[in-house]
């Protein structure tokens, strides 16, 4: 097994290359790029996957102004620069505990530094582009003045934004053949319609860029570090925006108004609190979906007595005698976290589930007992409910976060139960699929009772093997595992429509461009002479 460092090494020589963006964009293509049709069939273990692109990137922004020549062919180097990222990702199994071996193996996994960088990197994706998109105003409804005032970000022209380029991009891998001229294809010249029309988009596509005598990333070097291609995914030339990884802007585009409020000392308790309520708010959106909004009770109090409150719940579903309860958090894994801070990590993972977990499930015995009564918190109002015979519950966080389920079960292994952890993402699609609430209860019912005899890397891996089999167990099988398959059918049966749902009106936004317009692909060229 080759040495971490002996591989960084020749990556960074790589990416000094005066030709990398070439190569970078070579493999975005190969690996990330494919038909809807190809989206539920592809073999992601054979390909690199998005962080591992965003990675080679960093190291690009890193090294970039050194510009060494090379003489081999772009193509050639690409093929060494795969095998090597596959190279590094085996560098981590050398550092994790053997099962087996070690009557603490979860113990010992969690904390591990190597470990937790490799199920934070390596781990599914968190949630779709288009649902970052989709979730973006709500997000930032009550916070929508300040961002105006402040940094002229307007989430309506961001969402806007992101709809037009995401379906220009697909729009020239379909109709348009760059040849090896791949740094056209991901390129939008400031002379285009879409900008002339949108004078906003640009004013937007500067706050998420960076320019090319920028100097960044010089402390970049592992997976663990600060990629500030991540925070800042435009490229931006003399004259275009090269916009190589849109999933990234996407996500971008749905994180950074949180950071730019909390970097101003006047506004961030407000926005750290409009954080918390509007992540209750979406998770009852959701919910009412496919169920009677008069079911659904947000910031409810346990109360045992008048003057005792037991604990709150978030969000909770009541029907037949039967209880849902969702506790949400908007606490994310912080830098420290992602690249192995132990400490860091057992605190960022307490606080986005553990103790939303206590919290759903103190109250479990004083309900089902029937010793204690709701009420709203803030008004104060009773809320009368039947009595309540079962109850399960979720923990929801706000953004993605994509190793959430193989987290949760490294830290409640020796526990009776592992509980159900998800995103907004998650819930967004399981409600999608759930016919009502009796259907949304029976998977929370087998997924619980079950939490100890299915593993998967992601909820929608347990959701996509209740869809198939109900979860029902199998006989003389004392451990069933849901490999990715299970959660990847949703690439191709929720996404696709997704897609469509979204650039299927770009045509209409651009109908009126004129013959001497500058065309919409972002080529530089009038429309009458490129794709008109």
């Amino acid at each position: 097994m080759r040495d971490e460092n002996e591989i960084i090494a020749e990556l960074n020589e790589f990416s000094s290359h005066s030709d990398f963006l070439t190569i970078l964009l070579y493999l975005v293509g190969e690996n990330l790029n494919c038909s809807t049709d190809q989206l539920a069939t592809r073999n992601f273990r054979a390909l690199l996957n998005e962080n591992e692109i965003t990675f080679l990137f960093g190291l690009w922004l890193k090294n970039r102004h050194k510009k060494v020549y090379s003489k081999d062919s772009f193509k050639v180097r690409a093929g060494k620069i795969h095998k090597l990222m596959d190279d590094y990702h085996l560098t981590f199994l050398k550092h994790f505990p053997k099962p087996g071996e070690t009557e603490n193996f979860h113990l010992e996994f969690r904390t591990n530094p190597a470990s937790v960088r490799e199920t934070v990197f390596y781990g599914p994706s968190g949630a779709y582009d288009y649902q970052f998109v989709n979730f973006l105003e709500t997000k930032y409804s009550r916070d929508k003045n300040w961002l105006i005032a402040n940094k002229n970000y307007n989430l309506g022209d961001a969402k806007n934004l992101y709809i037009s380029l995401k379906s220009i991009i697909n729009f020239k891998l379909n109709v348009k053949d760059f040849g090896d001229d791949f740094i056209s294809l991901y390129s939008f010249n400031f002379n285009n319609y879409i900008f002339k029309k949108n004078p906003n988009f640009t004013k937007i596509l500067d706050s998420l860029s960076f320019g090319e005598n920028e100097i960044l990333n010089q402390d970049f070097n592992g997976i663990g570090d600060l990629n500030q291609f991540k925070i800042k995914p435009v490229i931006k030339t003399d004259t275009s925006y090269i916009i190589p990884l849109p999933y990234s802007l996407a996500e971008a585009i749905y994180d950074s108004p949180f950071y730019w409020m909390i970097d101003d000392k006047k506004y961030r308790n407000k926005a750290q609190k409009n954080r918390g309520d509007i992540a209750e708010q979406i998770v009852a959106e959701l919910l009412s979906k496919k169920i009677d909004s008069n079911l659904i009770h947000s910031e409810v109090e346990v109360k045992e007595v008048k003057a005792t409150t037991v604990t709150d719940i978030d969000v909770c579903v009541v029907k037949d005698g039967k209880m849902l309860i969702f506790q949400v958090k908007s606490k994310r894994l912080s830098q420290l976290s992602k690249n192995g801070d132990i400490e860091t990590f057992e605190k960022d993972f307490k606080l986005a589930v553990k103790d939303a977990y206590d919290q759903a499930t103190l109250p479990y015995e004083l309900i089902l007992s029937n010793k204690c009564y709701f009420q709203y918190k803030e008004s104060g109002e009773r809320i009368e409910l039947p009595k309540i015979n079962e109850i399960y519950c979720a923990c929801v966080v706000l953004d993605s976060y994509a190793s959430i389920t193989a987290h949760t079960r490294l830290f409640f292994q020796e526990e009776k139960v592992t509980p159900i952890t998800m995103s907004i993402f998650d819930l967004e699609i399981i409600m999608e699929y759930s016919d009502n609430f009796d259907s949304l209860f029976d998977y929370f019912k087998k997924r619980t009772q079950n939490s100890k005899y299915f593993i998967a890397d992601s909820e929608l891996g347990f959701f996509g093997g209740y869809l198939r089999t109900k979860l029902q167990r199998r006989p003389n099988s004392d451990l069933v595992a849901f490999d990715a398959d299970f959660a990847q059918r949703f690439d191709l049966d929720y996404y696709k429509p997704l897609m469509e749902k979204y650039e299927m009106n770009f045509p209409e936004s651009i109908k009126n461009i004129g013959r001497n317009d500058y065309c919409f692909c972002g080529s530089g060229i009038k429309f009458k002479k490129c794709c008109g």
